[in-house]
């Protein structure tokens, strides 16, 4: 009777947790303006076209000030692929859409046959081009999506193995390919696509080496020697640690610190604690959330001054004779300005819910190069702000 009425606790306390799940509020933003909101659903983009727990992903990026740039894959279907989920590597069509950034309106629109992957591969780059990676190949394409130059991915790498970062002034590509034991990088000139440099990465717990995790136009931050440490080097020079006072980077042979360039010289460093730091050293400022509390990647304006991220949560109970255990979900999109160091900007996010029906949500941002407007991709719902300035230069 007592392992029951302990059942029927739990059951109860999940129902109550769900309950205040289900009372989330819809987007509200504080101190930005909503400048327009479209439903991407009118362009072709199917959230279901097959059997999916997640919906198709769908990517965001500012081409220039005045549009930006939204791509899906959709796998090809028939009647008898409809009920299995997609896999990596079957016939698929990469779609992408330029938008005026100021009113909406669709500029332009093309697909293109390739094989399926979850992520679309879509940049846009500082000269008002957009880069993809199709056919195994890599396609500059202008603002009318039409094909500027392409050239094959390196070292006979395909758009399915392929990893490709850019710089945060959008000037430099890495691009890097997973062999069984190792991993080859290569640098590219973003705007033609000109070999600058590549180098070949040993991979594996036990291996003593050193591996790359972010990069700017002149340093590469990541991970070397044994215990690990997070590491700096410029291009052509030798890897050193990074010492910050009241910096705990300790790590075992699995763990690894998140790091991100935001800027040419600065770095954000960690996940429930975020340190924005020079270089040099100099700590800016620091993110402290609650526990149960994270910052996903971030992304940058090109100009070098702000950067968006998403502030994620662990949800649900954990109770193990339910096997029931918490899971990530988006909370609110955040703009920070390294010159106020602070945050400027927050807008509240659906989010996962333990309540049924139990849907994601998954949300993609995307700041212009100014720094002057956010894109917020909430499931089908492309919304664009306008963000405020940083209070130091209104006085």
């Amino acid at each position: 009777m007592r392992g029951f009425r302990q059942t029927g606790m739990v059951l109860a306390a999940v129902v109550f947790v769900c309950y205040i799940g289900a009372q989330e509020p819809e987007q509200t933003s504080t101190r930005g303006h909503l400048l327009w909101k479209v439903d991407v659903q009118q362009f072709g983009y199917e959230r279901f076209p097959r059997k999916n727990v997640r919906a198709l992903r769908l990517a965001a990026n500012f081409v220039d000030n005045d549009h930006v740039a939204i791509a899906w894959v959709t796998p090809d279907t028939t009647p008898e692929s409809r009920r299995n989920p997609p896999k990596v590597g079957e016939p698929a069509r990469l779609h992408a859409v330029i938008l005026d950034a100021k009113t909406g309106l669709k500029q332009s629109q093309k697909d293109w046959q390739t094989p399926y992957r979850p992520d679309p591969r879509l940049l846009g780059l500082p000269d008002g081009r957009i880069l993809i990676c199709n056919d195994n190949s890599l396609r500059l394409l202008s603002l009318g999506l039409d094909i500027v130059w392409q050239q094959d991915a390196p070292n006979h790498g395909t758009c399915s193995n392929l990893r490709i970062q850019v710089s945060p002034s959008r000037n430099t590509l890495l691009l890097s390919t997973r062999a069984e034991h190792s991993r080859y990088l290569e640098l590219l000139n973003a705007q033609t696509l000109a070999a600058l440099s590549n180098w070949t990465e040993d991979q594996g717990i036990e291996v003593v080496s050193s591996e790359t995790a972010a990069f700017s136009d002149h340093w590469l931050a990541g991970y070397c020697g044994m215990p690990v440490d997070l590491c700096l080097r410029r291009f052509g020079e030798d890897w050193h640690p990074i010492r910050m006072q009241g910096l705990d980077i300790r790590m075992d042979k699995r763990s690894r610190i998140p790091v991100s360039f935001v800027r040419d010289d600065v770095l954000t460093i960690g996940s429930r604690v975020t340190t924005v730091a020079t270089v040099s050293g100099e700590v800016l400022f620091q993110i402290t959330l609650p526990k149960g509390r994270y910052l996903l990647s971030p992304v940058n304006s090109a100009g070098g001054e702000r950067f968006a991220v998403i502030e994620g949560q662990l949800r649900g109970l954990t109770s193990e004779p339910l096997d029931m255990y918490p899971f990530q979900s988006h909370d609110r999109a955040l703009v920070y300005s390294i010159q106020d160091r602070r945050a400027i900007f927050s807008l509240k996010l659906k989010g996962t819910s333990p309540w049924t029906p139990w849907n994601i949500h998954e949300d993609v941002l995307a700041l212009s190069p100014d720094g002057t407007s956010l894109a917020v991709l909430s499931d089908s719902l492309l919304t664009v702000y306008t963000l405020p300035k940083d209070s130091k230069s209104q006085h």
